[in-house]
């Protein structure tokens, strides 16, 4: 009587675990059903393809968890039915050796003995068998049946986009990045760090020097007021880092004005590196040298 009594309880011990559980998940699916509905609770932008994706895995989850409790409890129940039964019939009770991993993988493996799929001929003494394929690779392949669906359907309704759609938004949002990336390195140049810029860059130095430096060094950099900028001769120094200082903090005792106030730190770059372009060119009516032969340092 109290082993009958004890295994009453233990049963009910057993479904009010399995429904605390199931409705702890049902709670789970109908906080993720209101966050569906209501975009703002959200804390990331998802596209309706991975809505439906998360949403197929949480219900999988669901269902698995489901399977997998009832079997626990299926299980249990039914070897302690059947050691009941043997110990009232008085029959000797083996000790439990098989874990619930071990027979829920054997069944759901299924595989058979040899004898039982073995096929009633041989070719040269060679036998063949005919063994189905295990639950667990049908259930896997019956998965991936319902998501191809899911996505055919997503995609030929338009609810997300294709891969060309999202080539395209991916391009976008890359151009916006490396936009932003560039203007960050552009506000990052200065007199340590500056290096000559590439052709681009040439031409729109070209561009601002003859908005911005033409007055006093001339059309070509020939020199008016401001010194010849085609020879190799140089008053602050004809490197890189040299221009780019003198162009930004100007040299106010002889009348050339800071430009960091009016040129961005990559204009600047952009300015110096057309200079140092010229180098050699010989203009008409060049001004004569100033300062000291510039000869670059070898490495």
């Amino acid at each position: 009587m109290k082993q009958k009594l004890y295994n009453i309880l233990n049963i009910k011990h057993k479904k009010k675990a399995i429904l605390s559980t199931l409705l702890f998940l049902l709670i789970s699916q109908n906080s993720f059903a209101l966050s569906l509905a209501d975009p703002t609770q959200l804390s990331t932008d998802f596209t309706p393809l991975e809505l439906g994706v998360v949403l197929l895995l949480a219900i999988t989850f669901f269902v698995v968890v489901l399977v997998l409790m009832a079997s626990i409890s299926i299980y249990n129940h039914s070897r302690s039915v059947l050691k009941q039964d043997k110990i009232a019939r008085g029959e000797e009770v083996e000790p439990d050796t098989e874990s619930f991993s071990e027979w829920f993988w054997a069944k759901f493996n299924a595989a058979k003995p040899d004898k039982v799929v073995l096929m009633h001929h041989n070719y040269d003494g060679i036998e063949e068998l005919d063994n189905d394929l295990p639950p667990w690779w049908k259930y896997g392949f019956y998965l991936c049946i319902v998501a191809a669906i899911i996505y055919f359907v997503v995609h030929i309704k338009g609810i997300a986009p294709n891969s060309t759609e999202e080539y395209e938004v991916a391009m976008v949002e890359g151009n916006t990045l490396k936009a932003q990336y560039l203007a960050e390195m552009a506000s990052s140049i200065n007199e340590e760090n500056v290096e000559l810029a590439d052709a681009a860059g040439v031409t729109k130095g070209q561009a601002l020097f003859a908005k911005k430096c033409k007055t006093c060094h001339g059309a070509n950099a020939e020199g008016l007021s401001g010194p010849n900028l085609t020879d190799e001769y140089w008053l602050h120094g004809g490197d890189i880092k040299s221009v780019f200082t003198t162009v930004k903090y100007g040299v106010p005792a002889k009348g050339m004005i800071s430009w960091k106030d009016q040129l961005s730190p990559q204009e600047m770059q952009q300015v110096a590196s057309f200079v140092l372009s010229l180098q050699g060119s010989n203009p008409a009516n060049g001004k004569e040298p100033q300062g000291e032969k510039y000869e670059a340092a070898k490495e």
